[in-house]
């Protein structure tokens, strides 16, 4: 018995020192595209020329469903511009899509849609405030704890 358990230990024990060991796996840019970055471009493409928008990364399911079976379609791809330059030079008829000035505008007004500050008008604290202040039998606004800065994390305060 004792010798099993001496050899669960020192399996864990080996274990443990591989995984302690193994550097740590990050997502990191591979520089392999050059810095080509991501954007939307918009295709006119036959359904002979889907197999070259798959080599290219495009999703087959939406494609499919798109692409008919005579004729073409419009297909809206997201893609390196380095990947555009390659369908283009397989005869697909490729042009990155652009916002208009005044779509510009209206994104740069709406801003990214996904930060928004805790205190101030419009932030999480007031709709906090005004969602209790809606449902009273149904919330409750209560202190959770202070921030590393000592304010107290409670939107009554």
């Amino acid at each position: 018995m004792r010798r099993r358990a001496r050899s669960i230990l020192a399996a864990a024990s080996l274990l443990i020192a591989g995984v302690a060991a193994a550097p740590v796996a990050g997502a990191q840019p591979n520089g392999r595209d050059g810095g080509d970055a991501l954007s939307v471009w918009r295709a006119v493409v036959t359904k002979a020329q889907v197999p070259l928008l798959l080599d290219a990364g495009a999703d087959a399911h939406e494609l499919t469903e798109q692409v008919p079976a005579k004729g073409s379609a419009t297909v809206e791809l997201f893609l390196t511009g380095r990947q555009a330059g390659q369908l283009r030079g397989q005869g697909v008829e490729i042009a990155e899509h652009r916002l208009s000035a005044q779509a510009e505008k209206r994104v740069a007004a709406a801003g990214d849609g996904v930060f928004r500050p805790y205190g101030g008008p419009n932030g999480l604290k007031q709709e906090i405030l005004d969602t209790a202040r809606a449902n009273p039998g149904l919330t409750k606004v209560v202190s959770i704890g202070k921030t590393l800065k000592g304010r107290t994390s409670s939107p009554s305060s």
